[in-house]
């Protein structure tokens, strides 16, 4: 079956404060790895003809011009940092555009979503098989591709995650799976799911972990779907982690990127429980 690539929609933000424009200039300047990246991914959804919304915000000067010069995208300007309202911005424009049936979300810099993984990801939903996608690395590309401490730290928070999931009848244990850990989602042009990633939520008792940073957009509505009955497949991809990114993160400053990915990986697992007490909750109510 061929999908027509104008009824797929990227939804995307981009914040690169420190980018600037030519030639690399060190190795350690991740702002211009991720943001060549980013650029990239923006050339290659509109030259492969899918609908591409970018949501940029604190970006130097000269991303968000050299971002607006490409051809066949929507940029909207954001004035928040906070990862979530961008994407719900995305995903809100997205939802809106001709013709759209599936809206991909997923980080600007993951070029490789756009070039290799697509067509996998989407089809299920555009065969009626799937409702929302969370696609799925494969383990042998997961493995040689990405710095050895953040495959270490995803798998494990992966393997936690899903038993959470399961020990609360979320996730059948028959089922495979789900690489939550992993950026991108999939999902129908229905208002009804449309409607799962538009909600925010705040947890009162905790002044250390932000839901609007990660779980409000990426994770929680996943958790809604599966308790709400939705068809959320599992898809396994193809997917390669950049090069240059990985080479960035294993020689800049190696500790702090360690240390940041396991305070992430902390926060999501302690915002799921909370999340799991408030649903639980909310039922008795």
């Amino acid at each position: 079956m061929r999908i027509d690539p104008k009824s797929i929609a990227i939804a995307t933000i981009t914040y690169f404060p420190k980018w600037y424009k030519g030639t690399l200039k060190s190795i350690k300047h991740t702002d211009k790895i991720r943001g060549d990246l980013a650029l990239e991914s923006c050339k290659s959804a509109a030259k492969l003809g899918y609908q591409m919304v970018v949501v940029n915000g604190g970006s130097s000067k000269t991303f968000a011009k050299e971002l607006s010069s490409i051809k066949g995208i929507i940029v909207i300007r954001r004035r928040g940092k906070k990862r979530s309202p961008g994407k719900r911005m995305g995903i809100r424009i997205a939802s809106k555009l001709p013709g759209v049936k599936v809206i991909v979300i997923s980080e600007a810099e993951k070029v490789s979503i756009v070039t290799d993984c697509i067509p996998q990801i989407v089809e299920p939903i555009i065969n009626d098989l799937a409702d929302v996608v969370v696609p799925k690395r494969e383990q042998n590309l997961f493995k040689s591709t990405y710095p050895q401490y953040m495959f270490e730290s995803e798998m494990e928070g992966n393997k936690i995650y899903n038993e959470v999931l399961t020990a609360n009848n979320l996730l059948r244990s028959n089922l495979e799976s789900l690489d939550m850990f992993f950026g991108p989602r999939a999902f129908r042009n229905d208002p009804k799911i449309i409607s799962l990633f538009m909600k925010r939520y705040h947890i009162l008792s905790s002044e250390y972990f932000d839901s609007e940073e990660w779980s409000n957009t990426l994770y929680f509505p996943i958790i809604l779907a599966l308790k709400k009955g939705f068809v959320v497949k599992s898809i396994t991809v193809p997917f390669s982690y950049p090069k240059i990114q990985k080479e960035n993160e294993e020689k800049n400053a190696k500790d702090m990127f360690f240390e940041k990915r396991k305070t992430q990986r902390l926060g999501l697992l302690i915002e799921l429980l909370h999340f799991i007490s408030f649903i639980r909750e909310d039922k008795k109510r």
